[in-house]
């Protein structure tokens, strides 16, 4: 496992979870704002949980937009519980008024892998690339693989949770 440096304007924002990786979309002019240049960068970023040793890369994609009305970081999107893959690549995507930031990353197609014998790096056979595009502050899909994303829990996640909300009633 190896710790990600993480800037600190979202580093406490991960809920407990583990930060993979955290990448620049975009910088908002907020003249109000405690930043130097008056620009709030947002961030896309990959968290998993704390276990080692799982087959994927990560379990959850989250989005950090900067409110220019409450001057802080919002969860613009999140997604989760999957089995990403990086690496999650930025680029910049056409849309109607220019260009805006995307996002991608892959997921496994099917469930089985490969397992690299020098490494001991599991990959799935086959992967799939999911798109975001940023148009203000929404994450919309796009690009030619729009179908369903499968979500994903641990063995027993489910009805742990299960047990404990019919414990607690």
């Amino acid at each position: 496992m190896l710790d990600v440096d993480i800037p600190a304007e979202i580093a406490g924002l991960s809920e407990g979870q583990r930060y993979v990786g955290a990448y620049l979309l975009r910088t908002v002019d907020d003249a109000d704002s405690n930043f130097p240049d008056k620009k709030a960068p947002e961030y896309v970023t990959v968290i998993n949980s704390w276990k080692d040793g799982l087959p994927y890369d990560f379990d959850q994609v989250r989005v950090f937009t900067w409110s220019l009305r409450h001057h802080r970081y919002e969860t613009a999107f999140r997604l989760h519980p999957i089995q990403g893959y990086l690496p999650l690549r930025i680029s910049r995507q056409p849309v109607k008024d220019g260009t805006a930031p995307s996002f991608s990353f892959q997921i496994a197609s099917g469930p089985d892998v490969n397992v690299d014998p020098a490494t001991g790096i599991t990959r799935p056979v086959a992967t799939r690339t999911i798109s975001y595009v940023m148009i203000d502050t929404q994450a919309k899909r796009v690009g030619p693989d729009l179908g369903p994303i499968p979500i994903t829990h641990e063995p027993g996640e489910k009805a742990a949770k299960a047990a404990k909300k019919k414990k607690s009633r």
